[in-house]
């Protein structure tokens, strides 16, 4: 079995347990899986770290601890639970990368983490099935996955 292109109808039907999107601003999926997950794409696209107050920098400095700085990555992918609101387990909101090669090898990886779950991805606009599958495939033997595109 290969690649299966699902209809823009059929792309929210269940048949995979974890669904592979763009970033919100980059796709109009992203953005109706969203409402179904209620806005915690949004939520999470705005959340910031909050900054160490001085106070808290000065009890460092006169108690000798070590200040440690944990840096926020940005480009880190987003994965959420959704058994509860989608027919899927997992969604997982992919930065995309300066090349789409790059970010089909980011798909592989998370895919093969999460110990090969079936898998849907949507493509970002501009993309298509053929592009990713050969890319796919410089990756993985494994070639049943549904995609949809935008």
């Amino acid at each position: 079995m290969a690649v299966t292109v699902l209809s823009q109808a059929s792309a929210f039907n269940s048949g995979a347990e974890l669904w592979i999107l763009p970033e919100l601003e980059k796709s109009p999926w992203t953005a109706k899986v969203d409402w179904y997950l209620n806005f915690q794409i949004s939520k999470a696209s705005r959340h910031h770290d909050p900054k160490i107050s001085n106070f808290i920098r000065e009890v460092e400095k006169e108690t000798e601890q070590e200040h440690i700085n944990k840096p926020v990555v940005t480009n880190a992918p987003l994965m959420i639970s959704s058994e509860e609101h989608l027919p899927n387990k997992w969604v997982v909101i992919l930065p995309q990368a300066e090349e789409f090669e790059v970010w089909v090898e980011k798909i592989s990886s998370i895919w093969t983490g999460l110990k090969c779950p079936g898998l849907r991805i949507f493509l970002p606009p501009g993309q298509n099935a053929g592009q990713l599958q050969k890319h796919w495939q410089k990756h993985q033997d494994f070639q049943e996955f549904t995609v949809v595109l935008d």
